[in-house]
């Protein structure tokens, strides 16, 4: 481990605002950083299977 580390925060449910914390914390990933994503209480709708609902 490098000792990178990177957090953002996922602030809203919808499918347009999930794009940008899952693209740069997965190519922060590939970058070797250690990354945390931060989900706030209406980013927690980005956690589930169905965004449809």
């Amino acid at each position: 481990m490098s000792g990178k580390k990177m957090a953002l925060i996922a602030t809203k449910g919808t499918l347009d605002m999930a794009y940008p914390p899952f693209i740069l914390a997965s190519t922060a990933a590939a970058l070797d950083y250690e990354v945390q994503i931060f989900f706030t209480f209406y980013g927690l709708t980005l956690l589930r299977k169905d965004l449809s609902a």
